[in-house]
């Protein structure tokens, strides 16, 4: 598999987003738990593309004392759209010198519902005390054996919710037209 892996980065197929930049983290709510159609940082991936989401990482910087915080990472057989939230960092191919740039989009913080779950799968829950401090926790297809095809559209989600949880988090994946495998 690293072999398939590497040959793509080569090829120009692996891409990663930021969400939250250097001094600058994702801010939720004074209060917000994990809520239905509310997620807190995603990655669209539009028609006619497939992605294989390989690895997330979610660093929390503070939260307060109330709370305890949970993360759920998950993904959803539909696009769920921007809902009200807030642009995402832009998807950055791991290779810098390949011509390919990402179909996909990013977004956070959805303070009103977005559009659909449809076909949402839970592939790991995280915990967090409350008060945490530079906690961070990785999610990896690779880790867990499981590289889950999502063909767009689609969505791949962090679900965080805590008490007024400052975040950073870094989506990377392999990215393909949908035709690749036909």
């Amino acid at each position: 598999v690293a072999d398939l892996f590497t040959g793509l980065s080569l090829e120009g197929r692996i891409f990663a987003a930021n969400q939250g930049t250097l001094s600058t983290p994702i801010a939720t709510a004074a209060t917000s738990a994990i809520t239905t159609l509310r997620p807190m940082a995603w990655v669209r991936v539009p028609d006619a593309t497939l992605i294989i989401p390989l690895y997330l990482s979610v660093v929390v910087e503070s939260c307060g004392a109330t709370t305890q915080g949970e993360i759920s990472v998950a993904t959803v057989q539909a696009d769920v759209g921007n809902g009200t939230s807030t642009a995402g960092g832009t998807p950055v191919c791991l290779n810098a010198a390949a011509p390919i740039t990402s179909n996909c989009t990013t977004r956070n913080l959805a303070t009103a519902d977005v559009s659909s779950e449809a076909g949402l799968l839970e592939l790991t829950r995280f915990s967090f005390a409350a008060s945490a401090v530079n906690q961070r926790f990785v999610w990896s297809a690779q880790d867990g054996g499981v590289y889950q095809v999502l063909r767009g559209p689609a969505t791949w989600a962090a679900f965080i919710g805590g008490n007024a949880v400052n975040f950073y988090a870094c989506f990377a994946w392999l990215e393909l037209p949908e035709s690749f495998d036909s």
